[in-house]
């Protein structure tokens, strides 16, 4: 059985106009699971599920779309909850995987999130 399907309240559901869209694979591939974190930064995913898979978000996060529609310079994402341990600064505008030598010791392990440079 899958897990609950997300709650769009904090993103739009589709990934096109949201802060930043973060999915479960390399690749950007929505049928393997997306979600669209919004305002405010999650201090946790805990209750956050991936539209298309129901696989829970926390510590498997692949791959990026930042958007570009928020006055701060990007987005910060942390391997601990509560904004907590080692993190990378991703640019507004920006997409990529977790998977070069800067960013791949982060992939599958992202566990909270917010904006800088505001």
């Amino acid at each position: 059985m899958l897990a609950p399907t997300a709650s769009a309240s904090n993103g739009d559901g589709t990934c096109d106009s949201t802060d930043v869209c973060v999915f479960n694979d390399y690749g950007h591939d929505k049928s393997k699971g997306y979600y669209d974190l919004g305002s405010p930064a999650l201090k946790n995913f805990h209750g956050r599920y991936y539209f298309n898979d129901g696989a829970y978000i926390g510590d498997s996060i692949s791959s990026w779309s930042a958007g570009s529609g928020t006055s701060c310079t990007g987005y910060k994402f942390f391997v601990n909850v509560d904004f907590e341990g080692a993190s990378i600064q991703i640019a507004k505008g920006t997409k990529g995987d977790f998977s070069t030598a800067w960013s791949g010791p982060y992939n599958d392990v992202i566990s909270s999130y917010s904006k800088y440079g505001c």
